[in-house]
């Protein structure tokens, strides 16, 4: 049954008449009559009492007033729901951000596409492999990935629309209550590090970029290791052993004083963050999404 149907009865039996009853409902009254025969052709049972005057609902319809109520707010539900995540599937779109990213970029980004009230936006964390992967299989509709400087891009360009947020620093940190126990190693010639696995990407990055260079002057003592970056920050934060971190992520707890910058002692690395996503005819709230990233790169971007 119809849930305006439903809400026809319901009507009446607020109104304990078919006049006021019509009036509630916003039609005239042999409209609303109509529409009570149409309900009774349609169960095949007189919903009205027509030998009371005026006609009443009949004794049957009465006992299902609190099964008829129970059912209307029901059938209201489901259509709320239903047509809720209608709205949010068409406008859903999947980001994709490496973990750094996902805490340092994306927050603020998210902040700012979700200033459209009809948005609604997936954002998945994963190392950059698995970022290229759910783009290549349309299971991620953006993604946010870093790469190194004078690196393409680990996927053919033929077919990718990118916008570039510009560089960020890639630097040491450690813990500023442990400076001097970390000096004394460090006269030493040896020093305490956290690295990331070398099959993830800052992993990379530190085997190819960092790790060589300290080792013609320094042992280095590996402490341990994480793919995640907030893991590695916290382990620095710790004082286990100096850590690379993005410059963005580290940037509240160097202001703090709760990490020292030393760049100056163990190098950095420049690192560029890209937005990517498949070329072709988008939706309209992919399209939404893609200029809020633009916009957002304008105003992040370092030359």
């Amino acid at each position: 049954m119809r849930l305006d149907w439903i809400e026809d009865i319901i009507a009446v039996l607020h109104a304990g008449s078919l006049n006021r009853a019509a009036e509630s409902r916003h039609l005239t009254q042999p409209a609303f009559s109509r529409r009570i025969q149409s309900i009774e052709e349609y169960v095949g049972v007189e919903l009205l009492d027509r030998t009371r005057k005026p006609a009443q609902l009949s004794d049957a319809v009465l006992s299902q007033q609190q099964k008829l109520e129970q059912l209307a707010s029901g059938l209201r539900d489901l259509l709320y729901e239903l047509r809720h995540y209608d709205r949010q599937v068409k406008n859903r779109v999947v980001i994709a951000s490496q973990h750094a990213i996902t805490t340092s970029v994306a927050p603020t980004l998210v902040k700012q596409i979700a200033a459209d009230p009809d948005s609604h936006i997936r954002l998945r964390s994963a190392n950059r492999s698995e970022c290229l992967t759910l783009l290549m299989t349309k299971q991620a509709d953006v993604i946010l990935i870093y790469r190194s400087p004078d690196e393409a891009l680990p996927i053919d360009g033929a077919y990718l629309d990118k916008i570039d947020f510009g560089e960020e620093l890639f630097v040491p940190v450690f813990a500023s209550h442990a400076l001097e126990e970390l000096n004394a190693q460090y006269n030493s010639g040896e020093l305490p590090i956290i690295t990331y696995p070398p099959n993830v990407f800052l992993g990379e990055v530190i085997q190819r970029e960092i790790l060589p260079k300290l080792r013609t002057r320094l042992f280095l003592k590996e402490r341990t290791e994480s793919a995640l970056t907030l893991a590695v920050l916290q382990l620095a934060l710790a004082g286990v052993g100096v850590a690379w971190i993005p410059q963005s992520l580290a940037a509240k707890e160097i202001s703090y004083g709760n990490l020292t910058e030393l760049g100056h002692l163990f190098g950095s690395a420049k690192l560029r963050i890209d937005a990517v996503r498949l070329s072709g005819e988008k939706s309209e709230a992919e399209q939404n999404v893609w200029a809020v990233i633009g916009a957002a790169a304008n105003r992040h971007r370092v030359p």
